[in-house]
């Protein structure tokens, strides 16, 4: 700018814009562009460059001037120096008065319901649904039993009449704000967010007293690579996030402890071993771990085992089995089963999955709780030999007798 005999502050004074606020570094003026009249354009008087909050025109000085007058910068840098040497205004201009693209309102969501609000609302809810025979098979092939589904509360996602259900809980005493799922529609009424592709049965949630503070949703059709879902109205108003809650299947304070990714996975793997799970929303997410586990320390727990899927000792090389994806990759078209290839995909599963096994173990040291990792199914080599992938699966298959892994 040392090149300009010249400022955007001096621009400013021959354009005649009304000045809005100023300070020593910049000013906030009326856009000539977009017509504001809050002073939503600022000049940046150091660089001298502007941009308008409101439309989101920018540019430097030269442009300022050009833009408004219809000429290039060149025009636009003459006709300034001859305005100034004359200490002219410019000439009056018209305001193009820009079209500028309506901003959504932001969302309100409200403050989240306590731990016992969330309990009364969801235990009312689960007992106003069903569990359709579909997903009671699906169950039952996990390796639970009927008396124990029947225990554990899980029920089917309803298809209909979600206002009227949420209704008939407020009727029955129940407090539906702050608690993830519900929300106010456009016409100030409370309801509950399902859509078709939400169809699944839910799974409770339980913290470390038993209170039921989440919903997970096993998926009849997965999606976007996601097989549940949780229950959450954070995209309405009034609504509430999930958040990712830590689930407990078992004693708490349970003196051995064995950590895994998913609630669902936890209930089976309790059930069918009678071991204590702490279970995380997934290997990475762990934002309320510590704490859970200081809590079971303190009422007992002395010995933390991970049992994060056998995905952490994934072996990382090209098979053409990631996923459908594999037909179209250059390694795979390689002729990969007579050569050793490295696969990038089963290489970053692998380390974000030991990261997580490593986040478990940082915490542990810190809280100065014992631990180790548990493994089955290796192969030869050290690497998971790709029979039975989760701890449930691994339990299962003891159960049905294959003792082989």
């Amino acid at each position: 700018m040392q090149d300009f005999p010249f400022t955007i502050r001096d621009i400013a004074y021959l354009m005649n814009l009304h000045i809005r606020h100023k300070n020593t570094v910049s000013y906030d003026v009326d856009c000539p562009f977009c017509g504001d009249k809050k002073g939503k354009l600022n000049l940046n008087l150091k660089k001298n460059v502007f941009k308008c909050n409101r439309c989101g025109e920018s540019g430097g000085m030269l442009a300022l001037y050009g833009k408004v007058y219809g000429v290039d910068n060149q025009t636009a840098c003459q006709e300034i120096k001859d305005a100034l040497g004359k200490n002219e205004k410019s000439r009056s201009y018209q305001v193009t008065y820009k079209q500028v693209e309506a901003k959504e309102p932001e969302i309100e969501n409200a403050p989240p319901a306590s731990d016992e609000v969330k309990h009364k609302t969801y235990s009312m809810l689960f007992s106003n649904l069903i569990l359709v025979e579909s997903h009671r098979k699906n169950l039952e092939n996990r390796g639970f039993s009927i008396e124990q589904i029947e225990k554990n509360g899980y029920k089917s996602t309803p298809v209909f009449g979600f206002k009227k259900l949420t209704k008939k809980l407020i009727e029955a005493g129940c407090t539906v704000k702050g608690v993830p799922g519900f929300y106010q529609d456009t016409d100030g009424e409370w309801t509950i967010y399902f859509n078709p592709k939400s169809a699944g049965y839910m799974v409770p949630v339980r913290n470390i007293d038993g209170l039921i503070v989440g919903v997970q949703i096993r998926l009849d059709h997965p999606y976007d690579g996601r097989k549940y879902i949780w229950l959450s109205s954070v995209n309405f108003h009034m609504g509430a996030s999930s958040g990712s809650p830590v689930h407990l299947a078992g004693e708490a304070g349970a003196k051995i402890l064995f950590v895994t990714e998913g609630p669902l996975k936890g209930d089976v793997a309790y059930f069918l071993s009678g071991r204590t799970f702490a279970c995380v929303p997934g290997v990475n997410q762990h934002a309320n771990l510590p704490l859970f586990l200081e809590e079971m320390k303190a009422q007992g727990t002395e010995f933390v085992y991970e049992a994060y899927d056998m995905d952490k000792l994934l072996k990382p090389v090209c098979s053409g089995d990631y996923n459908e994806k594999c037909r179209y990759c250059e390694h795979y078209k390689k002729d990969w089963q007579h050569s050793i290839i490295l696969c990038e995909k089963k290489q970053l599963k692998r380390k974000n999955i030991q990261r997580g096994c490593a986040k478990l173990a940082g915490i542990c040291r810190t809280l100065k709780l014992q631990g180790k990792t548990l493994t089955w199914d290796m192969d030869e080599d050290g690497d998971w030999a790709e029979h039975v992938k989760g701890v449930d699966d691994y339990l299962l298959s003891l159960e049905n007798g294959v003792e082989n892994y």
